[in-house]
């Protein structure tokens, strides 16, 4: 009795082994997606400083959001992404972006954005004329609207604790240039099991300043009325 049931669960393992073996196994495979970040590093010293001033943040708050985050302008994020399909659009825009020169930013001071139920410390960066310019350009090649450049301190800290924490910036004087040579991108798997942005690529500006100079505003020339000349108006 005992070996006509191993023959029976012989004969189904037989069966169930050559079914499995019309398939291909790599249709069983879950598709791996992947997320990306883009973003801009400062230099050592400017990522050290800020980390100071996180590591200050938490002894006076505790955990906040952000907390271990390196320093970085964030310019996109992609989300569920399949690599076969958005990292051949990286190669293209490192082509675009080999037009864009290095630029050099200043942090003036420390900020925060309109209150909501949570509050977020940025170290800010003085507008001009020529960073706004090429902030616009590289926008325009990320296909991206437009959005305040900072460098985070502290985000999304509940307001009771943004409290006491925002007057220790709030008069704060910072004033430090860095210059900006080259775009990051991290990448991390959408549903791995560890969350950890992990360096995917660099692209380096290697433009000149030479060839994207803002355009002078054309003066108004004024000529000369003559006075046999009939005026409509």
């Amino acid at each position: 009795m005992v070996s006509e049931q191993a023959e029976e669960i012989q004969k189904v393992i037989y069966q169930n082994t050559k079914i499995f073996s019309k398939f291909d196994l790599k249709s069983f495979t879950m598709e791996v997606y992947k997320d990306y970040m883009i973003l801009l590093s400062p230099p050592k010293n400017i990522a050290e400083q800020v980390k100071k001033f996180k590591q200050a943040s938490h002894r006076l708050i505790g955990d906040f959001e952000s907390m271990h985050s390196k320093a970085h302008i964030s310019m996109k994020r992609l989300y569920r992404q399949k690599p076969h399909w958005t990292e051949p659009l990286f190669e293209k825009l490192e082509k675009e972006l080999s037009l864009l020169e290095p630029v050099t930013l200043q942090i003036n001071g420390f900020a925060t954005f309109l209150p909501t139920d949570f509050t977020t410390i940025y170290a800010a960066i003085r507008s001009t004329p020529e960073m706004e310019d090429w902030f616009k350009r590289l926008r325009k090649s990320l296909n991206e609207k437009k959005a305040v450049p900072h460098i985070t301190i502290a985000r999304q800290v509940p307001n009771d604790k943004a409290r006491k924490l925002w007057p220790k910036f709030k008069d704060r004087r910072w004033s430090e240039e860095f210059e900006v040579k080259r775009l990051t991108i991290l990448q991390r798997e959408t549903f791995g099991y560890e969350k950890i942005w992990r360096p995917f690529m660099q692209i380096p500006f290697r433009g000149k300043p030479e060839w994207n100079l803002l355009p002078d505003k054309k003066k108004e020339v004024v000529k000369e009325v003559d006075e046999n000349q009939m005026s409509l108006f």
